[in-house]
């Protein structure tokens, strides 16, 4: 009995004693796991990325909504991908397969006009990953929807090695803000989109400024330390001074 199904995901039941399984793709290898009101359990996905749950059960008279999320080995997450309320009763729910979405990390979050950053991930082996990115020269107007075509265009396009790792440079040609995902294509189905993250292309003094406070704000103590040793040194250099003037003053007094 076909109870419901969407592009990518299909939920099927037949009568038995109540559970659901779950199948679907992860990055390559990445822990999975699946949380829940009074259901959790943990499975691995294999060098394909191909994960099951194979015996999920809860005691009431429904399933609550269930999450999926995977950690890939460098402890990036996919974006959780959930599965509607269901009724329990007596049915054997096949649910899949669900596509999560890449993980990716970036090289760093401030990068200097024109010099080399990128974006790194992981999804499944030997699968093309489109890449979304929105550019903001407008803070106010700052949207990874266009305002009259609301939906996304890829602007890159890479593929996943055989251990399912992808990479590719990023835009630092010009002076803005942007947000970028990925996606990766699972035959005709699109994967969940992946976190979003956001990266800034700037001048060198304002990065070396943003390093600067960066390091204050997380060394407080230490910042203060510098700051009194700096003003000691201040007071010092203009304790001599007048002292030095002082004696000049003396030397022109004694010499009239």
């Amino acid at each position: 009995m076909l109870i419901t199904t969407t592009p990518d995901i299909t939920i099927s039941a037949t009568i038995g004693s109540p559970k659901m399984v779950i199948y679907g793709y992860a990055p390559s290898n990445s822990n999975v796991f699946l949380n829940s009101i009074g259901v959790s359990s943990y499975t691995q996905a294999d060098n394909d990325g191909y994960y099951l749950f194979d015996a999920v059960y809860t005691y009431d008279f429904s399933y609550p909504e269930i999450c999926v999320q995977a950690v890939d080995e460098k402890k990036r997450t996919t974006q959780p991908t959930c599965i509607p309320p269901l009724p329990a009763e007596k049915l054997i729910y096949e649910v899949g397969p669900i596509f999560l979405s890449p993980t990716i990390s970036l090289s760093q979050n401030s990068v200097v006009k024109s010099e080399q950053a990128y974006v790194e991930g992981k999804t499944s082996p030997n699968k093309e990953v489109n890449i979304y990115i929105a550019k903001n020269e407008n803070l106010k107007s700052f949207s990874l929807v266009d305002a009259v075509n609301a939906y996304y265009v890829p602007v890159f396009q890479s593929k996943s090695n055989s251990n399912g790792n992808f990479a590719f440079s990023l835009p630092t040609s010009d002076y803005s803000n942007y947000k970028i995902f990925v996606s990766s294509r699972f035959g005709d189905n699109l994967s969940a989109k992946s976190n979003t993250l956001t990266f800034v292309v700037t001048s060198k003094i304002e990065s070396f400024l943003d390093r600067l406070l960066g390091f204050i704000l997380k060394n407080k103590l230490l910042s203060i330390i510098i700051l009194e040793i700096l003003i000691v040194i201040i007071l010092i250099f203009k304790l001599l001074k007048l002292t030095t003037r002082g004696k000049k003053d003396i030397q022109k007094q004694q010499m009239i």
